[in-house]
């Protein structure tokens, strides 16, 4: 076939807007990280993002993925079902919606993770363990697996909290029983193509890296059997699901955000409930492969995942147990370098919580868990340096009184409405989640 310009023109267009889609946990690339340039980042006190729609929702947790112009997101009906929901991206109307009863009620109640999106159908997991690919056109499930009746899995505290992963044909998920740890499965029929050993209980979302030239999943769990704990991060062939290797050099108790690559040899582990971070170095001789640990660090982020910018990793130290009082000073946006020194933090101003990032155009767009503020933060070694502020759900004045209250006090209560939902931006319209509803803004 000859390719003229204009048949170039529309491939390379093509490319673009598909590029720009946010259709999964984190993102295009699945490390929080936007291509979009040019948005508006910065003079908010002059000209604030515009919110475009606010959509009402259950309580949950479950966060949006961006195809096209459709919105997708998984919604719970409080001790009766899950339902997908597919919204218009340009002023939030609910365009279809499929539901599947399933009664019962997970510790924090509500949805979780982040839908799946391809061009014919949607994947996700629900709280308690089914795996779906729904159709984009009939809006009917093509499949449906339930972890807990085909593997034999008990929910894990919190229910699943994960978010599913295709990697060519293959959908993985952690199914945590006594009979599998990771099971990969066909996308298009969700039979079964590879599963590994057991491998304890997770809320981490596998995540993709290459080290030394191949192409591997990691996945993060623990181990508590007998009262004794002990901790497995393994690496395995995405498409064969034979094991690479693993190590137990990291504990964390409930492992919550994924694996994140920093070199082609560093693989920075981190969590809350005081079980810190630990980086890896991972070496390759032939077929062999050796982990050992770099460094511990006494900070970890308890839910969402780092950034590596340059030569440094920025996260939100927050471990559970230093919210309250003079230990959130050891909190807030940290900045390290590789060998584990932290060059410096922001500890109780701001702290930030919960709360989730996302890296566009050489910023970190930051929702703050506690209050649900949206700061632009330029990342650097020199300090923390925040752009712009913006209240987007309202709360500043109630927090403002809350604070206000507690004058002369030597540490401060900040109220904590639970933002802790992951981003979502494409073509410059951002969504954040709040407990009980969804608002889209306008950065462009």
């Amino acid at each position: 076939m000859k390719i003229t310009p204009l048949v170039l023109l529309v491939a390379l267009s093509t490319s673009l807007v598909r590029s720009e889609d946010w259709p999964n946990f984190q993102g295009p690339t699945r490390k929080g990280i936007s291509s979009e340039t040019g948005l508006n980042l910065s003079g908010w006190d002059k000209n604030p993002p515009k919110q475009l729609w606010e959509k009402s929702l259950n309580e949950g947790w479950g966060a949006a993925a961006i195809a096209g112009d459709e919105v997708f997101l998984v919604d719970r009906d409080l001790g009766e079902k899950d339902r997908l929901i597919c919204l218009s991206l340009e002023d939030g109307a609910e365009k279809w919606e499929f539901s599947f009863e399933y009664p019962g009620k997970l510790p924090f109640a509500g949805s979780r993770g982040v839908p799946l999106v391809e061009d014919d159908a949607v994947y996700f997991v629900s709280g308690f363990g089914q795996v779906f690919r729904v159709n984009r056109n009939s809006h009917e499930q093509d499949w449906m697996v339930s972890i807990q009746d085909e593997y034999g899995a008990e929910p894990p505290k919190w229910g699943w909290a994960q978010s599913v992963l295709v990697v060519g044909d293959v959908l993985i998920v952690p199914a945590m029983s006594k009979e599998a740890g990771l099971i990969g499965l066909n996308k298009k029929t969700g039979k079964e193509i590879w599963r590994t050993k057991e491998l304890g209980d997770s809320h981490s979302t596998p995540v993709v890296m290459t080290l030394h030239g191949v192409e591997q999943l990691v996945f993060v769990a623990s181990y508590n059997s007998q009262g004794k704990e002990e901790g497995t991060t393994i690496s395995v062939d995405p498409e064969s699901g034979e094991e690479i290797w693993r190590t137990d050099l990291y504990f964390n108790k409930i492992p919550i955000p994924f694996a994140t690559k920093v070199t082609e040899e560093l693989v920075f582990l981190t969590g809350g409930y005081g079980n810190g971070s630990c980086m890896t170095r991972i070496t390759r001789d032939g077929d062999d492969w050796k982990v050992e640990k770099v460094f511990d660090l006494v900070q970890g982020t308890q839910v969402h995942p780092p950034f590596v910018i340059g030569e440094h990793i920025y996260l939100l130290a927050n471990e559970n147990d230093n919210h309250k009082g003079d230990k959130r000073k050891t909190g807030g946006l940290m900045c390290l370098n590789f060998d584990g020194e932290t060059i410096w933090h922001t500890g109780d101003d701001p702290f930030m919580g919960r709360g989730n990032m996302i890296l566009v155009d050489g910023h970190l767009l930051i929702q703050d868990g506690e209050v649900g503020y949206l700061r632009v933060v330029k990342p650097s070694p020199e300090g923390y340096n925040e752009i712009a502020l913006y209240d987007t759900f309202g709360k500043k004045e109630e927090v403002d009184e809350q604070i206000a209250k507690q004058e002369g006090r030597s540490t401060i209560k900040v109220p904590d409405f639970k933002f802790w939902s992951p981003m979502a931006l494409s073509n410059g319209r951002l969504i954040v989640r709040g407990q009980d509803r969804m608002i889209c803004l306008d950065l462009r």
